[in-house]
């Protein structure tokens, strides 16, 4: 397996309001969106990267003026799936940030560039605004940035560093 390259990233080409889809080709070492990465290893689980999902036209139902769009779906894996917390992450250049995942995330950058190692398969994907990764139970990943990042995230896990400008401010219950 050390002389082989296989690649388990899901690869979406979403369509645009007037039908075309985005510039995006399946992975190889020299695609725009992946670079490939040395070190690989076979027991970590790769993420899912949806490529320009935020820029998918979503038709509303005839004579309807709101619809759902869910995009993906993952029964959990995690051993306590209680939880589930969403936050925002930010990163600027700066040394590679390391991640090994023992619950499910998924992250949709809302601006800016961020770097993801997947260290499954050895590729760099260069996440831009409108990007969606999913990272399953298992998937180990080093995060970096040349300049400045920031992503939505929805995590099976409980909160772990609360925002410092919205802590306590959770609502108790709905309000209607």
């Amino acid at each position: 397996m050390a002389n082989s390259t296989r690649f388990f990233v899901n690869w979406h080409s979403p369509r645009l309001a007037n039908g075309s889809r985005p510039g995006i080709s399946p992975p190889s070492g020299d695609a725009p969106e992946c670079s490939p990465h040395k070190s690989m290893s076979s027991n970590i689980v790769p993420l899912t990267v949806i490529k320009g999902a935020g820029h998918e036209f979503i038709p509303l139902p005839k004579g309807e003026n709101a619809t759902t769009a869910d995009f993906h779906s993952i029964r959990t894996k995690t051993e306590s799936p209680a939880h589930f917390t969403s936050g925002f992450y930010k990163i600027e250049a700066g040394p590679e940030r390391p991640a090994s995942y023992n619950f499910e995330e998924t992250k949709y950058v809302l601006n800016g560039q961020i770097d993801v190692l997947d260290e499954a398969t050895g590729i760099t994907h260069h996440l831009v605004q409108g990007d969606f990764a999913f990272f399953h139970v298992g998937s180990k990943v080093k995060f970096s940035t040349k300049s400045q990042g920031l992503a939505f995230y929805a995590v099976t896990r409980p909160i772990r560093s609360p925002h410092p400008n919205l802590k306590d401010r959770e609502e108790g219950k709905a309000r209607l």
